[in-house]
Order: structure tokens, then sequence, then C-alpha cells
């Protein structure tokens, strides 16, 4: 799985501000297609399986929510954290930020690219393999 995240998250490094936030959004992504297969995955769905992946971003079932901004280590390294949520299972930005309203801003704008990713046109060259 490490390398379809990593190979999807190239794919994404454009349409997003930072590299870690690429991989957050593939990582994302392809979470959610897995959970769509039983585990271990049968052998007759493993094609169904790399069809989709292959569409990635496009078509992505990943539904993220923003679930909280939080503020970590306030006395000596004061900063806050953004975690999202897709289903049942949460994703930690590595983020930094130096006050609430610049994570909350962040937050908002990687939504946007994530879901804009998701809804954008096939396009050629995007799909891993």
């Amino acid at each position: 799985m490490r390398d379809e995240i990593a190979r999807l998250a190239k794919v994404l490094e454009p349409s997003f501000t930072a590299p870690e936030d690429a991989e957050l959004a593939a990582t994302m992504m392809v979470v959610a297609l897995r959970s769509e297969f039983l585990e271990p995955m049968k052998e007759e769905d493993r094609p169904r399986y790399r069809a989709a992946l292959e569409r990635l971003p496009r078509g992505s079932t990943a539904t993220p929510q923003l679930v909280f901004v939080s503020p970590y280590d306030q006395k000596t390294d004061p900063h806050w954290r953004v975690t999202f949520t897709v289903g049942p299972t949460r994703y930690e930005s590595s983020r930094r930020f130096g006050s609430m309203t610049e994570a909350e801003a962040y937050a908002t704008d990687f939504l946007a690219r994530l879901r804009g990713e998701i809804n954008q046109p096939n396009r050629a060259g995007s799909a891993p393999t």
C-alpha cells in the first residue's frame, strides 16, 4: 500500500502546497478505496481494485471531514494541528500552525483542493500503476 500512496502522492503534488499534503490526500484516498475490499483481498477482486486505483484521484470514495483543530505542546512548542476523518479513520496533518486561524484556513484549503482533485475530469497520465 505504501507504493500505491507514494505514486498517487506524486500525481497530486502539483495541486497541493506541500508534498506532505499530497501524501496525506493520497493516503486518505487509497485507504478509503482499500476499505471497500475484504482483507485479505480475494484474487477475483484484484482487477477491480487495480482499475479503481488507476482512476484515482478521480472518483475516490474518500469524503474527508475536518474533525478538529487543536493546540499541542502549548508550554514548550506552541502550535496548532489539524485532524481529518474519512469514515471512522482519523488522519492528522504533520503540519504545524502558529494560530487556530491559520490551521482552520489550511484545513479549508486542503479540503477544497482534495475535493477538486476527486471531482476533476479524467486527465491523461494521472493514474498510478
